[in-house]
């Protein structure tokens, strides 16, 4: 099934790679890739099989994120985000699954995780209040999840929470206009005193040690690891993904050239570009190659039902930043030794560096903070950071 899908969503790779520019144009993915990509299947690779989902490996996971990447940028990080936001919606109440997926396996769910919202206890559930931004992929889901923070009587902090709220109860502001990763149209969503019953709800906590209620009726493998993982390889593969797309867009236009034109030179004779082109390589087979490892050993220890070691848990978070970094460092030197055609807007190099670079921007891909964690795990010193 996991092949299928990969295959299926090869098919319209060519396609999404001819819209990538004008997804760009539009701030949005375009409702018919987002039709051809659930006909493909790759909505629903991390959806539990007893709703019709793949419940596909991880690893089956990020390769078809790696390829739809390569072809257009927004639409793998937009693919990559749903798929995860499946995820984490498996490890909800049966009842929140229920009313979810009782439409079929692909439903969309958008998420905005930062707790910038205000929550109220009340009899059966909460009230959410606020503004959450950054809902990738808004105006294409059916469903979002919302980050809030539950307080003490006297305000101080006692649980971080994400709420399931239908998108038909919230309103999207559409303010999306950034630098780079301009098509997966990640608004701003609006919530005015919205109900929210208790089984819509989910605490951080048991995402992170295995007893999320969800596990209950989906035990698989998939489900058995720890949601930092997931989301760090999430944000890995279509960053590698976009790279290797501006790689190979520069090696395929460099095989057609019949020289340079500044020497005379004929195509392949410059070492300096040739040098460019094996480090960016390496580096790019190096990032893929440990979030492969990486994802194998967290496998193997979900199938076994043993608890993810910590050292592991901190590994993948540092392979995520470095991979991030290593793209961007290869796509810095694809971009600026590949000539005055790449500068135009539209291009497919000029929209991976854009993109990766906006990535770069992220909260997850902080490289110093994320290096410092590992090291200070390797001494043994100070407590486990909550995002891993």
């Amino acid at each position: 099934m996991d092949d299928r899908t990969r295959e299926k969503a090869g098919g319209i790779l060519p396609t999404l790679r001819d819209k990538a520019a004008q997804a760009d144009r539009d701030r949005e993915i375009s409702q018919t890739s987002v039709e051809q990509l659930a006909e493909a299947g790759a909505f629903r690779m991390l959806v539990p099989r007893r709703f019709g989902g793949s419940e596909s490996d991880l690893i089956a996971f990020v390769e078809t994120i790696r390829d739809i990447s390569g072809a257009c940028g927004s639409t793998g990080w937009l693919v990559s985000w749903f798929g995860v936001h499946s995820w984490h919606l498996s490890l909800f109440p049966v009842k929140a699954q229920d009313e979810v997926w009782e439409t079929g396996p692909d439903a969309l769910v958008t998420a905005a995780y930062a707790a910038t919202g205000h929550v109220v206890e009340v009899r059966g559930g909460f009230r959410i209040q606020g503004r959450w931004s950054w809902a990738t992929g808004c105006r294409h889901a059916g469903w979002a999840l919302l980050g809030g923070m539950i307080s003490t009587p006297d305000g101080a902090p006692a649980d971080l929470v994400t709420f399931l709220v239908p998108m038909t109860d919230l309103r999207v502001e559409a303010n999306w206009d950034t630098v780079g990763l301009r098509g997966i149209g990640s608004h701003d969503l609006v919530a005015d005193d919205v109900y929210v019953p208790a089984h819509r709800s989910l605490s951080f906590a048991p995402c992170l040690d295995g007893t999320a209620p969800g596990l209950e009726a989906n035990p698989g493998v998939l489900y058995r690891v720890p949601l930092p993982s997931v989301f760090a390889a999430a944000t890995a593969a279509p960053v590698i993904g976009m790279a290797e797309g501006a790689y190979a867009a520069l090696v395929g236009w460099l095989r057609t050239r019949l020289g340079m034109a500044w020497s005379g030179l004929t195509t392949g004779s410059d070492d300096f570009s040739n040098a460019h082109i094996g480090g960016a390589a390496a580096d790019l087979d190096a990032s893929w190659l440990q979030i492969v490892r990486d994802l194998r050993e967290l496998t193997r220890h979900a199938e076994k039902d043993e608890p993810i070691p910590w050292a592991l848990r901190r590994r993948i978070r540092r392979d995520q930043v470095v991979a991030t970094r290593r793209a961007a460092d290869a796509v810095d030197r694809l971009f600026e030794h590949s000539g005055g055609e790449m500068v135009r807007m539209g291009h497919p190099i000029e929209q991976a560096w854009r993109n990766i670079h906006t990535v770069q921007a992220f909260g997850m891909n902080d490289l110093d903070r994320t290096l410092a964690m590992y090291g200070a795990g390797e001494l043994n010193v100070g407590a486990h950071p909550p995002m891993v």
